[in-house]
This record gives C-alpha cells, structure tokens and sequence, in this order.
C-alpha cells in the first residue's frame, strides 16, 4: 500500500482541519464532514480488501520458447467476489522488455462475473527471461486507498531464441587446393587404407614395392578419402560499449549473423565449429542441418563478457587454419588490425566472409571494406536498425509493444 498520494494527503488535511475546527469552536457541521470524509476512508478500504482478497487471476498463453521478434498473445481471465465496486484493477506483468521489465495493465470486472482479456507480448532481444503476473493492486473508487498482493502464480521461465535469415554459403576451397590439402594429405599417407591395381595417372611415392614384386605388377596405395573442409565461424564476444537497448540489438545481430553463416554453411554441406572465447569459454561443433539448434542454443544463452580483444582471439585461431576450408569473422567493431587479419587468412588459402554489424557508413569506415573485398574477402556491413539496404540482407527490430487493457 502506498503510504502517501496527493488525494490521500489532501484527504488527511482536511480531516485534521475539520477536526481541529470542531475542536476549537464545537460546531457540529465540522464534526459530521470529518466522520463523513473516515466513513469515505474506512469505505474504500473495505473495498479494496474485500476485492483484492476474493481476486482469482489466471493467464495462459506464454510459450516456453519463442523467436527474438515474436509475439505471444496472452490470454488471462479475473474475477472477484466484491459487492463494493472499486475504480481500478491493476496487474503487473513481467515482460522481456530493453525500455521496462513491469508492464501494467487495467482491468474492470463487475462482482462475481469472470472477465476475459488478451494482451501482446513482444520479445524484442534473445535472452531467458521470467515472463507472468508479479503482482495485482486494487485502488478503491475515491482514489485514496491502494493495495496489493502476489497472485501466487509462478513465473514461467521464457527463452528468446535468437533466428538465422537465409544467407548464401561461403564456397570453401577444393581439398586439392591450398595448404590446408597438404596437411590432410601428410596425414592421409601416413595411413593408407588398401592397395589396388596401377592406373595410369597414380604417383610413384604410392606404390607399394614389396607386394608389386611379389604379384609381379605394380600395385599403389589407396588412402582414405579426406574429410570435406569445415568451417569456424567466430563471433566476437568483447563487451559492446552502447546504451542498454543499442547494446542488446548489437548482441542479437552478432549471434543471429553467426547462426545464419552456421544455418547456410550446414545445409551445403559442410562441417562448422563456432568457438565461443568468452568469460567462460566454449565450442559448439556439427555436421548436418540437424546439428543447428545446438548452436541456436548456445547463442542464447552466450554473453559478451570476453576478457580479450577480437584481434587476440583472431591470433589464438590461427593455428587451426591449416585444418580450416572457410573462416567467417562477425564482429560489431572493425579496425585496421582486424581487417589486416581477415586478409591473411584470404591469402592462406581460408576462404574468408567478415561479417560487420554496424549502422556506420562514414567513408573512411567503408573504404576499409572495399579494402577487404578488394583482396578476396567477401565483406560486407550489417545495419541492425536497418531493414537490409544494399550490403546485407537483416529483418526490421521489432518494437516493444504499447500496452493497454
């Protein structure tokens, strides 16, 4: 119960006022509006209780999981007990919201009736959030007594999942091409799987001279097929210095183009691996289509709390270049240093896509992506705000919803 308002302040003057003047002059008149106006008082919070008290509230329709920019119609029933009628029933709603994690919504119910209303909720950032009713008020017909309860009902445990657009895949280098052949094929030699008949076209190094001499014709070594060439993808997990809501969309356009490179590249074909160089760092890895909700799953739950710079978790990786078709760089920051690197891997023979969430389009901003794409890297600027325009292909943000009852 709120302890002052103005009605009540100006309700409690006025009732010392009467009091004091009845007091000093013992007219009666001022007597009668002072237990006119506690009457009034004791009234509504007879109301007030008696409505709060009998309130039965239910709510349905929140779903455990959603995708970022969904919405969920919700539907909840009230009803009450109270013959007294009151002005307001309020009910708090907890939202996954940037701008307010309470929304309140008004109802009206007439005594024992059960009234139905629906209400949207919008999921505008990827997330676990705790969605439901937290608490209900009642404020009496005069405006001067307001009280509240918890409803009981437990919060349901909402996870926003953050959604893959259609992209097109990264075309990885031959096996037969670049240095990241020649590793597999030192591997491959080292063991060779069976022995056939010479074919013209077979290497030398491959025959097998002891069992030719004993069969009396040129036998080669046969090796296992090498594995396709797979793909890391690598988000960046540094803090993003912006606002709240700025940092959240940023967040979500980083994990969302990350899942759209896994998305694409799993459906052609290859094998992705995402390391997650966090806090707490991890690695999510698959090799079919089927594979992708794990990556959706760690993307959501993923935080950009990383102790170290995009350029140092660059270095860190290359070492696994040599096993590596394809490298896909998403960052919400693009620097000299970054761009120098997305260059070496393209010139290493990794076939590179830097990925740059950013509304920037300043000159000297975007002559470092001309710079990339110029020397083979397929660059290219994600607005978050934006609807896509000419450089990359991104759904509206959605709005937090204007609630009403």
């Amino acid at each position: 119960m709120q302890v002052f308002n103005s009605r009540r302040l100006g309700c409690g003057l006025v009732m010392a006022a009467m009091l004091v003047a009845g007091l000093s002059t013992g007219v009666r008149f001022y007597y009668l509006i002072f237990l006119a106006m506690l009457a009034m008082l004791l009234l509504g919070l007879i109301a007030a209780l008696w409505t709060l008290f009998t309130l039965k509230f239910d709510i349905k329709g929140v779903r455990a999981r959603v995708n970022r920019g969904e919405r969920m119609m919700t539907v909840f029933t009230v009803r009450h007990g109270s013959l007294l009628p009151v002005s307001a029933i309020r009910v708090c709603l907890n939202v996954p919201s940037a701008y307010a994690p309470t929304q309140e919504v008004n109802v009206s119910c007439p005594p024992f009736a059960e009234r139905t209303f629906r209400q949207v909720i919008a999921c505008p950032h990827r997330g676990v959030y705790e969605a439901g009713v937290t608490r209900i008020s009642v404020e009496d017909v005069f405006g001067l007594i307001r009280l509240s309860r918890n409803p009981g009902a437990k919060l349901v445990r909402l996870e926003v999942l953050p959604k893959a657009w259609e992209t097109p895949p990264l075309q990885l280098n031959s096996i037969d091409q670049g240095p990241e052949f020649a590793s597999r094929a030192a591997e491959d030699n080292a063991s060779p799987s069976d022995v056939c008949s010479w074919q013209e076209g077979d290497e030398l190094k491959k025959v097998h001279w002891k069992l030719s001499l004993r069969k009396r014709e040129l036998m080669v070594r046969t090796y296992e097929e090498s594995a396709r060439p797979d793909t890391l993808i690598i988000p960046d997990l540094a803090e993003i210095t912006a606002l709240h809501d700025q940092q959240l969309t940023l967040e979500d356009c980083v994990c969302e183009a990350s899942l759209s490179a896994a998305q694409a590249q799993l459906n052609a074909g290859y094998p992705v691996r995402m390391p997650l160089v966090g806090a707490r760092p991890g690695e999510i890895a698959g090799q079919f289509p089927a594979d992708l909700p794990a990556f959706s799953e760690a993307l959501l739950r993923v935080k950009f709390d990383s102790p170290y710079g995009y350029e140092q978790v660059l270095t860190l990786m290359l070492a696994r270049f040599q096993r590596t078709g394809g490298a896909v760089l998403v960052t919400a920051r693009l620097t000299t240093r970054i761009a120098d690197m997305a260059l070496r891997m393209q010139r290493s023979g990794v076939a590179t896509k830097l990925v740059w969430v950013s509304d920037d389009a300043r000159d000297d901003s975007m002559a470092l992506i001309e710079r990339l794409r110029m020397g083979g890297v397929k660059a290219e600027r994600l607005d978050p705000w934006g609807s896509g325009g000419t450089d990359a292909r991104r759904p509206e943000a959605v709005p937090d919803d204007e609630y009403d009852g």
